[in-house]
Protein backbone atom coordinates (compact mmCIF):
# COMPACT_ATOMS: atom_id res chain seq x y z
CA UNK A 1 0.00 0.00 0.00
CA UNK A 2 0.99 3.04 -1.39
CA UNK A 3 2.42 6.01 2.22
CA UNK A 4 0.35 9.22 0.59
CA UNK A 5 2.67 12.08 1.85
CA UNK A 6 4.11 15.28 0.20
CA UNK A 7 4.22 15.63 -3.19
CA UNK A 8 7.26 15.12 -5.21
CA UNK A 9 10.00 17.62 -4.09
CA UNK A 10 8.58 18.24 -0.90
CA UNK A 11 6.07 20.21 0.91
CA UNK A 12 6.64 24.11 1.75
CA UNK A 13 9.50 23.73 3.90
CA UNK A 14 11.26 21.25 2.03
CA UNK A 15 15.32 21.69 1.45
CA UNK A 16 14.32 22.13 -2.61
CA UNK A 17 11.95 24.61 -1.67
CA UNK A 18 13.79 26.68 0.68
CA UNK A 19 16.56 26.92 -2.10
CA UNK A 20 13.93 28.09 -4.49
CA UNK A 21 12.32 30.54 -2.86
CA UNK A 22 15.84 32.38 -1.40
CA UNK A 23 16.67 31.62 -5.58
CA UNK A 24 13.67 34.03 -6.27
CA UNK A 25 14.25 36.53 -4.22
CA UNK A 26 18.07 36.80 -5.14
CA UNK A 27 16.69 37.12 -8.50
CA UNK A 28 13.83 39.63 -7.51
CA UNK A 29 16.63 41.99 -5.95
CA UNK A 30 19.13 41.39 -8.99
CA UNK A 31 15.87 42.88 -10.77
CA UNK A 32 15.33 45.87 -8.44
CA UNK A 33 19.04 47.22 -9.17
CA UNK A 34 18.21 47.08 -12.77
CA UNK A 35 20.17 43.98 -13.72
CA UNK A 36 18.30 42.12 -17.36
CA UNK A 37 16.47 39.30 -16.99
CA UNK A 38 19.22 37.49 -19.23
CA UNK A 39 21.90 38.70 -16.60
CA UNK A 40 19.66 37.34 -13.89
CA UNK A 41 19.30 34.13 -15.20
CA UNK A 42 23.37 33.91 -15.79
CA UNK A 43 24.22 34.69 -12.66
CA UNK A 44 21.65 32.52 -10.74
CA UNK A 45 21.52 29.53 -13.13
CA UNK A 46 18.77 29.50 -15.18
CA UNK A 47 18.13 27.74 -18.50
CA UNK A 48 17.26 30.77 -20.03
CA UNK A 49 15.73 34.66 -19.42
CA UNK A 50 12.51 33.10 -19.30
CA UNK A 51 13.03 31.32 -16.05
CA UNK A 52 14.60 34.72 -14.44
CA UNK A 53 11.08 36.31 -15.53
CA UNK A 54 9.19 34.03 -13.71
CA UNK A 55 11.47 33.42 -10.63
CA UNK A 56 11.01 37.47 -10.24
CA UNK A 57 7.09 36.99 -10.90
CA UNK A 58 6.81 34.11 -8.64
CA UNK A 59 9.27 36.40 -5.91
CA UNK A 60 6.75 39.41 -6.28
CA UNK A 61 3.33 37.49 -5.90
CA UNK A 62 4.92 36.10 -2.74
CA UNK A 63 6.25 39.65 -1.23
CA UNK A 64 2.69 41.27 -1.82
CA UNK A 65 0.75 37.95 -0.68
CA UNK A 66 2.44 38.74 3.00
CA UNK A 67 0.67 42.32 3.32
CA UNK A 68 -2.60 41.37 1.77
CA UNK A 69 -2.74 38.91 4.26
CA UNK A 70 -1.95 41.30 7.10
CA UNK A 71 -4.51 44.17 5.91
CA UNK A 72 -6.71 41.53 5.19
CA UNK A 73 -6.62 40.22 8.60
CA UNK A 74 -6.22 44.04 10.40
CA UNK A 75 -9.36 45.07 8.36
CA UNK A 76 -11.24 41.98 9.87
CA UNK A 77 -10.35 42.32 12.98
CA UNK A 78 -11.80 46.17 13.07
CA UNK A 79 -14.85 45.18 11.15
CA UNK A 80 -15.54 43.09 14.05
CA UNK A 81 -15.41 45.15 16.56
CA UNK A 82 -17.76 47.36 14.61
CA UNK A 83 -19.86 44.54 14.32
CA UNK A 84 -19.36 44.44 18.19
CA UNK A 85 -20.37 47.89 19.15
CA UNK A 86 -23.84 48.16 16.73
CA UNK A 87 -24.94 44.30 17.16
CA UNK A 88 -26.72 45.12 20.87
CA UNK A 89 -28.10 47.92 19.02
CA UNK A 90 -29.81 46.46 16.23
CA UNK A 91 -31.33 43.48 18.54
CA UNK A 92 -33.15 46.32 20.53
CA UNK A 93 -34.84 47.43 17.18
CA UNK A 94 -32.40 50.65 16.27
CA UNK A 95 -32.46 50.88 12.62
CA UNK A 96 -29.51 53.00 11.89
CA UNK A 97 -27.70 50.25 14.21
CA UNK A 98 -29.08 47.08 11.67
CA UNK A 99 -28.00 49.21 8.63
CA UNK A 100 -24.78 49.42 9.69
CA UNK A 101 -24.38 45.90 10.48
CA UNK A 102 -26.05 45.02 7.48
CA UNK A 103 -23.17 47.15 5.55
CA UNK A 104 -20.75 45.67 7.86
CA UNK A 105 -21.38 41.89 7.38
CA UNK A 106 -20.96 43.34 3.74
CA UNK A 107 -17.75 44.24 3.76
CA UNK A 108 -16.93 41.24 5.96
CA UNK A 109 -18.21 38.74 3.02
CA UNK A 110 -16.66 41.21 0.44
CA UNK A 111 -13.24 40.92 2.15
CA UNK A 112 -13.03 37.12 2.78
CA UNK A 113 -14.68 36.80 -1.09
CA UNK A 114 -17.58 34.94 0.69
CA UNK A 115 -20.28 35.73 -2.11
CA UNK A 116 -19.64 33.81 -5.36
CA UNK A 117 -19.98 35.91 -8.87
CA UNK A 118 -23.24 36.26 -9.93
CA UNK A 119 -24.49 34.75 -12.88
CA UNK A 120 -27.14 36.37 -14.97
CA UNK A 121 -28.79 34.07 -17.69
CA UNK A 122 -30.61 35.85 -20.57
CA UNK A 123 -33.34 34.05 -22.57
CA UNK A 124 -35.70 33.86 -25.18
CA UNK A 125 -39.60 33.43 -24.87
CA UNK A 126 -40.74 30.65 -22.68
CA UNK A 127 -36.85 30.68 -21.39
CA UNK A 128 -36.24 29.52 -24.90
CA UNK A 129 -32.84 30.97 -26.54
CA UNK A 130 -32.60 34.09 -27.83
CA UNK A 131 -33.57 34.58 -31.64
CA UNK A 132 -30.87 36.70 -33.21
CA UNK A 133 -33.44 38.32 -36.12
CA UNK A 134 -31.28 40.59 -38.95
CA UNK A 135 -33.06 43.23 -40.79
CA UNK A 136 -33.26 41.20 -43.82
CA UNK A 137 -35.53 39.01 -41.54
CA UNK A 138 -37.53 41.58 -40.23
CA UNK A 139 -38.57 43.01 -43.69
CA UNK A 140 -39.47 39.26 -44.53
CA UNK A 141 -41.49 38.93 -41.88
CA UNK A 142 -42.97 42.09 -42.26
CA UNK A 143 -44.16 41.51 -45.91
CA UNK A 144 -45.33 38.30 -45.16
CA UNK A 145 -48.21 39.16 -42.29
CA UNK A 146 -48.75 42.19 -44.51
CA UNK A 147 -49.28 39.66 -47.43
CA UNK A 148 -51.36 36.99 -44.47
CA UNK A 149 -53.11 40.16 -43.48
CA UNK A 150 -53.75 41.17 -47.32
CA UNK A 151 -55.12 37.30 -47.75
CA UNK A 152 -57.34 37.49 -44.81
CA UNK A 153 -59.19 40.29 -45.34
CA UNK A 154 -59.70 39.71 -49.00
CA UNK A 155 -61.18 36.59 -47.64
CA UNK A 156 -63.24 38.03 -45.07
CA UNK A 157 -64.65 40.49 -47.60
CA UNK A 158 -65.71 37.57 -49.75
CA UNK A 159 -67.45 36.05 -46.95
CA UNK A 160 -69.30 39.01 -46.34
CA UNK A 161 -70.32 39.94 -49.84
CA UNK A 162 -73.76 39.70 -50.34
CA UNK A 163 -74.00 37.36 -47.74
CA UNK A 164 -74.89 40.39 -45.40
CA UNK A 165 -78.94 41.15 -44.55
Amino acid sequence: MARAGPAKGGGKFSPRRIEATGKQEKALQLRLAGRRFSEIAEALGYKSHTGAIEAVRSALLKTLQAPADEYRALTLERLTKVLAVFWPRMLSGDEKATDRVLRVLEQIRELLGLDMPRRVEVSGEGGGPILLTTLEQLWAMALESKEKRQIVEGEAKELTDGNLP
